[in-house]
């Protein structure tokens, strides 16, 4: 399914065991593959932001599931 990604931005994220780890802030995009590389994840804490490998994301609707 293909998505915009302005539709992506500010999405929950969580654990697949169902642990909040904070809201989409970023995408870093591979030029070479032509595809999504990774999610930068703001967690809330003082700035403080995660990058999750984009193959790490197991589902994607109303919030990301991914497996770290």
């Amino acid at each position: 399914m293909a998505r915009k990604i302005s539709e992506l931005y500010e999405m929950q994220v969580y654990t697949s065991d169902g642990q909040y780890l904070g809201i989409t802030e970023d995408f870093v995009f591979d030029d070479v593959e032509g595809k999504l590389a990774a999610l930068v994840v703001s967690t809330g804490r003082r700035g403080e932001k995660r990058t999750i490998p984009y193959d790490a994301v197991k589902a994607c609707k109303d919030i990301y599931i991914v497996q770290v």
